[in-house]
């Protein structure tokens, strides 16, 4: 059995670009999908993605680390987010290949599920209004989520006053009342602050008991959640925009964080996944999957999160279902008790209408992020 081709492809979502590599073989029908949606890059990804066929057209498709080893090692130039992105998609529909032939969910091929339910959180997005937050955390619980993730930090100056924290307060009591104490609520930085601003927030918002504080600073400041760990009392999570085992070795060398959130369509895929759990189990951090796509990152990350002995909760992008179901066969859904079921069927479980990627290419998204004072902030 040989590769014979590689094609990928962006498409406009309501949110984001997504980004799709699908792997072809010799084998008549016989193909694999993985994502490697990286915002605001599908043009590096998808040239990066035919920088990687030249590398594997003619291989084997079931030889899945000797091909990881092929793309990262004779691509000379090493990780970063666009050419990990590539390899990352080309590796989740490498497994998606293996779990056809062996007529196996990928979850399985892994080594077994270790648990019998995912719980998955509902990703609430950004905004600095009480109101807005209470309103979009009524919604999720109505639907079924029993916990969720806001992210109350407007573009911050280097230096604000208290009426900034009283906003961010405000924000976390408003949905902690929501959750009530049976359930629960994680809060994101995205990485807008300084380690002493972040000290000062987490000190402002421990009576409301958030589960994790996720990327309190910026990754290229990684030595900085040294300063933070003497004085926080929520634990903290990073690790969206980290890549590969490599990228890691800081923070768990110098344990400098509780949750480490890899994404599989950025990190170097499912074999890379699995690699990076293994590490930050003997350094008894969770890993708990950033996951904010499209319905095909999140089966893949469902995998993950039933083979993982390490895991706690799984991201879910829980709205824009409708949308997704238009090409995607199988959309997670949150379950009565707020969790997920393993993906039904082979590979990773994820039957996609090519035709419809072809006819919806990605538009150009823009984030932007402006201070008060009109400077440019930190999206």
């Amino acid at each position: 059995m040989k590769i014979t081709d590689i094609k990928a492809y962006s498409i406009a979502s309501p949110v984001t670009d997504w980004t799709y590599v699908k792997v072809e073989t010799d084998e008549p029908g016989l193909f694999g999908w993985g994502e490697a949606t990286l915002p605001t890059k599908p043009r590096g990804v998808l040239g990066a993605v035919q920088d990687l066929k030249k590398l594997l057209v003619g291989r084997n498709p079931l030889e899945i680390r000797k091909n990881w080893e092929v793309c990262y090692r004779h691509s000379y130039w090493r990780g970063g987010p666009i050419i990990t992105s590539a390899l990352s998609g080309v590796d989740v529909a490498l497994w998606d290949i293996f779990g056809k032939v062996q007529k196996q969910p990928v979850y399985q091929l892994l080594g077994g599920a270790v648990r019998d339910r995912v719980p998955l959180y509902a990703n609430l997005g950004l905004s600095n209004d009480p109101e807005e937050f209470k309103r979009r955390a009524l919604e999720a619980k109505a639907a079924g989520y029993g916990t969720v993730k806001i992210y109350p930090l407007p573009a911050i100056q280097a230096v604000e006053g208290p009426q900034t924290f009283r906003q961010i307060v405000r924000c976390c009591e408003a949905v902690r009342e929501v959750m009530g104490e049976e359930g629960d609520f994680a809060m994101d930085f995205h990485g807008r602050c300084s380690a002493a601003f972040a000290i000062r927030v987490e000190a402002e918002v421990r009576h409301t008991h958030p589960l994790w504080i996720e990327e309190p600073i910026l990754p290229e400041r990684n030595h900085e959640y040294a300063l933070l760990r003497p004085h926080f009392k929520t634990p903290v999570a990073t690790g969206e925009r980290l890549f590969t085992r490599w990228g890691f070795r800081e923070v768990f060398e110098k344990q400098l964080v509780d949750i480490i959130q890899p994404d599989v369509s950025n990190a170097g895929g499912l074999s890379e996944m699995v690699r990076i759990g293994a590490v930050a189990e003997t350094f008894g951090m969770t890993l708990n999957p950033h996951n904010p796509n499209s319905a095909y990152q999140g089966a893949t990350s469902l995998h993950l999160a039933f083979h993982l002995p390490n895991f706690t909760a799984l991201e879910h992008r829980h709205e824009h279902h409708d949308f997704m179901r238009r090409y995607c066969s199988f959309v997670p859904a949150v379950e009565s008790d707020g969790a997920a079921s393993p993906p039904a069927g082979v590979g990773i479980g994820v039957d996609m209408d090519e035709e419809f990627l072809r006819k919806n290419p990605f538009t150009d998204w823009i984030p932007e992020s402006w201070r008060s004072d009109g400077s440019v902030g930190d999206w």
